[in-house]
């Protein structure tokens, strides 16, 4: 059966010595990218590896999860760990990988991997069934104003509500905004999210 990117994560976490993990999950706390999720303490709290991989997955998503792995690992010097598991990563074609030594692209001309949000765009705006409890999420979380929300709310069609948000706030909000929506789908429609995923 296939490694998923949670399993491959745990793998490198059980690499790791007590005191190494500990670093590892300060460093991870530390984490001050401007416009960047980050970890909370009280996620992390009592967590052993199989927990920590599940946290970093659903704060980061997939797409994000292997390659913050790997900078938080070179950051505490577990840079023969980081290795591995961008080998790993890399050979199971998950996300987080480096790019490929054989690729003939330059990275300079590589076109960017589009987000998983934009690469469904139709088929999210068509088949969301359960809206207000994703845009009630994002209002909470802040990717939405007050006067978005409104706005949104005003419409009375799902459909064109989805469009509306993809428009505007989305579109706005960058990839950070993306990610969050991407986690309130799969926290609100589960089955639609394995369905496009296995497309």
């Amino acid at each position: 059966m296939a490694s998923t990117i949670k399993q491959v994560l745990q793998h490198s976490l059980e690499d790791l010595s007590k005191d190494e993990l500990k670093k590892f999950c300060a460093r991870l706390l530390d984490r001050e990218r401007e416009g960047e999720l980050r970890v909370r303490r009280r996620a992390l709290e009592d967590k052993d590896e199989v927990g920590i991989a599940d946290v970093l997955v659903s704060t980061f998503t997939d797409a994000k999860a292997g390659s913050v792995v790997v900078e938080t690992l070179q950051a505490i010097e577990c840079n023969h760990i980081a290795a591995r598991l961008e080998a790993k990563l890399e050979e199971l074609n998950l996300p987080g990988s480096r790019p490929s030594a054989n690729s003939t692209t330059p990275p300079s001309t590589a076109r960017p991997v589009e987000h998983f949000v934009d690469q469904h765009r139709s088929s999210l705006i068509q088949r969301i069934r359960r809206f207000p409890p994703i845009i009630n999420k994002l209002l909470e979380l802040g990717v939405l104003s007050q006067e978005e929300y409104d706005a949104i709310m005003a419409i009375p069609n799902p459909h064109e509500q989805a469009r509306h948000l993809y428009n505007g706030a989305l579109t706005s909000s960058g990839t950070r905004g993306k990610d969050i929506f991407l986690r309130m789908l799969e926290e609100i429609e589960p089955f639609l999210l394995q369905d496009l995923r296995g497309s």
